[in-house]
């Protein structure tokens, strides 16, 4: 029995956990984080479920499950490009590039919701 039994080496810890090993390597979906009315926001950048760029306007929808995302400035379609390559996973209005950022709740949402749209619309905070 001895001769047919192979005998494969343990891994050392380094192995294991190095930086480069299976441990560091990131295991959930990429996050989308936004400002909007004094609190940080995040959805799965997976979930989204469209985009459109008005040109005109300066002005980027993406919409979600849960609502839609309105962004505009001059370096929104920049910010778009970006974000359409996985690069840009975090964004927060600053007057300058990026002017406003509206979130616009679908109607099933827990926040109070308007009489007319049955949606509520969060007010930009101008840095």
């Amino acid at each position: 029995m001895n001769g047919n039994v192979i005998r494969v080496p343990a891994r050392s810890l380094k192995e294991q956990f190095s930086r480069s090993s299976e441990a560091w390597k990131e295991r959930s979906d990429p996050i989308f984080r936004f400002w909007a009315e004094g609190d940080w926001w995040g959805f799965p950048f997976f979930s989204l479920s469209a985009s459109r760029y008005f040109g005109n306007k300066e002005t980027l929808c993406l919409y979600w499950p849960l609502g839609t995302v309105v962004i505009t400035g001059p370096k929104v379609l920049d910010f778009y490009a970006a974000f359409c390559a996985n690069r840009a996973t975090c964004l927060k209005a600053g007057g300058k590039g990026i002017v406003d950022l509206n979130l616009i709740l679908n109607g099933n949402s827990n926040a109070e919701h308007s009489e007319n749209t049955g949606s509520v619309e969060l007010v930009p905070i101008k840095c």
